[in-house]
């Protein structure tokens, strides 16, 4: 369907005033999310010193390196926060808006090379930026993976446009924005299946045109082989990794073994939780791409796009199995082929094209809708993908200008927002996930990167989990450090040389768990206990107090 030029861009622009009304902060006063406050704390450091203290090494950029983290964020948000002179959780907030839509458009550009039809483009353009996991990961985060997923679609429009016209610029530019795309999360590499669909897709291509000119006088059975043929290649791909778990570097069944409603190990149960993840994170229309793949197959996709989207079908479908990455990397695609389930064909009839329309309404609303109440839905089932509340911001407050040195928290969630809003090194590092070793050692000055030694990995060790392919050596565990504060009573020996290496003089203590740390789970401590007995107590809010230990 082609629309005027005036109505296509007011409706565009009604689709960008949804994705901020979506995205505007309500019922909350701060930052979200666990990983916000690390990057949150690697921007401040980058801003602070004028440098990024842990770019050791070109590989570093991307989080690969010993004692780094994709970097291009930090970068982008420090240079916003200058440049804007806003604080840096406006840069989040600000930041998230502007991928969202960018968004809007890459994802309509996209859909718009793709099919020459402006309503899909449109559809797909809304549904993209409503998916509820894109909703989540795009509104006032650090956490850069809603980042990556926005750009997904360009990788489509820069593939698209070279297909086209054969002009190798833009083939240049989609290999710049995948190491773009890796620089902001690890997830981006995954934009590389893609590179690998595209050259897949330009041999088969002509392989398929001159089977369809040889073939011509059997036109119907090669339109059912050909289609049931793909169809049938796409569901036993689907379904080899319920077969052989494992088979794509991650495990179906650890990945979707627990659900929502259902727990086991069959394909019924494995596949209803993967489907019950997916509608959750892409929206509730997710079950029609089925239909959708099928009509598009159906039609005997005749051009080298459409084969460049079956292929890249293909070979996705298989790493289902990495669960919320795939799943976020994948929305673009997936709301691509639900209009191709909705859309009447060329030449309906007017009565059931007024019934489609009515149709295609209703499933739009029902699917904004569900979008609404989801984009909350992490953020108040989930404490880590809750805002910082304000009574921990104003006792982060106060420990910035009150107190010295590293402050030690007994929960690492708490301990990331405060080195976040205090600027300051906290114990433990890497907030919620309590890393071994991390960036902010060295940002925090606990280890001088002119000294870090390091070591590759076996090259057969590598795989999507893998999050370097060079481990630091000798470099002292933060994490170890961190239990062995409280794990030992307050005066012993191993606890004072642990707090005076990392220059440590106050504690927070998260009030609800009484004499206990957080480690992966909640421990009892005698650090705890003796901290409560036998210092001072110099602030007391309802969840937190600051403790002076030494």
């Amino acid at each position: 369907m082609r629309l005027p030029g005036r109505v296509t861009y007011c409706l565009l622009g009604a689709i960008v005033l949804a994705t901020v009304l979506f995205r505007y902060p309500i019922g909350f006063d701060h930052e979200l999310g666990s990983d916000t406050t690390f990057i949150h704390s690697l921007t401040g450091s980058l801003i602070a010193d004028g440098r990024a203290a842990w770019i050791l090494h070109p590989a570093s950029y991307f989080g690969l390196y010993a004692l780094s983290y994709p970097s291009a964020m930090p970068f982008l948000f420090g240079s916003l926060s200058l440049a804007a002179d806003l604080p840096i959780e406006g840069a989040l907030l600000f930041a998230g808006f502007v991928f969202a839509i960018a968004g809007v458009f890459s994802a309509f550009a996209a859909s718009r090379s793709a099919r020459d039809d402006d309503a899909l483009a449109l559809i797909v353009a809304l549904l993209f930026t409503l998916a509820p996991f894109y909703l989540k990961d795009t509104t006032w985060v650090g956490s850069s993976r809603g980042f990556v997923t926005a750009l997904v679609p360009a990788v489509f429009v820069l593939l698209f446009r070279h297909l086209k016209s054969g002009d190798i610029r833009y083939l240049l530019l989609t290999l710049v924005l995948v190491v773009v795309m890796s620089t902001i999360h690890r997830m981006g590499i995954l934009a590389v299946f893609l590179l690998i669909a595209y050259a897949f897709a330009i041999p088969l291509h002509r392989i398929t045109q001159k089977l369809r000119f040889s073939l011509y006088k059997y036109e119907s059975p090669f339109r059912w082989i050909s289609t049931g043929t793909a169809l049938s290649g796409f569901f036993v791909l689907f379904y080899v990794q319920f077969l052989f778990p494992g088979i794509a570097g991650a495990d179906i069944v650890e990945q979707y073994g627990s659900g929502l409603f259902f727990d086991g190990t069959s394909f019924p149960i494995l596949l209803a939780n993967m489907v019950t993840s997916l509608v959750g994170k892409v929206g509730l229309l997710l079950p029609l791409v089925v239909v959708g793949l099928a009509r598009f197959a159906w039609t005997r996709p005749k051009e080298g796009r459409d084969k460049f989207l079956l292929v890249a079908i293909f070979v996705m479908v298989p790493l289902l199995s990495l669960r919320d990455y795939i799943a976020e990397f994948l929305i673009f695609v997936f709301v691509l082929l639900v209009p191709l389930a909705i859309f009447p064909g060329r030449h309906p009839v007017p009565k059931r094209k007024l019934a489609t329309t009515a149709i295609v309404v209703l499933l739009l609303v029902s699917s904004v809708a569900f979008s609404w109440v989801m984009k909350d839905y992490w953020r108040t089932r989930y404490y880590t993908d809750g805002s910082t509340s304000g009574e921990l911001y104003s006792t982060s407050v106060y420990a910035s200008w009150e107190t010295t040195g590293t402050i030690t928290v007994n929960e690492g969630l708490s301990a990331g927002r405060v080195a976040a809003i205090t600027s300051r090194p906290t114990l433990p590092i890497g907030g919620a996930s309590i890393h071994w070793f991390g960036p902010q050692q060295l940002t925090f000055r606990f280890v001088n990167g002119t000294r870090v030694s390091v070591q590759q990995i076996p090259l057969t060790t590598i795989s999507f989990n893998t999050d370097e392919i060079y481990v630091p050596v000798g470099v002292p565990n933060a994490k170890d450090d961190y239990e062995t504060i409280f794990y030992h009573r307050l005066t012993d020996r191993d606890a004072q040389r642990t707090l005076d290496r990392y220059d440590t003089h106050y504690v927070v203590l998260y009030a609800e768990e009484r004499n206990e740390f957080q480690s992966y789970v909640w421990r009892p401590s005698p650090f705890v206990v003796d901290v409560r007995t036998q210092t001072y107590k110099v602030l007391d809010m309802p969840s937190f107090s600051i403790w002076y230990v030494r």
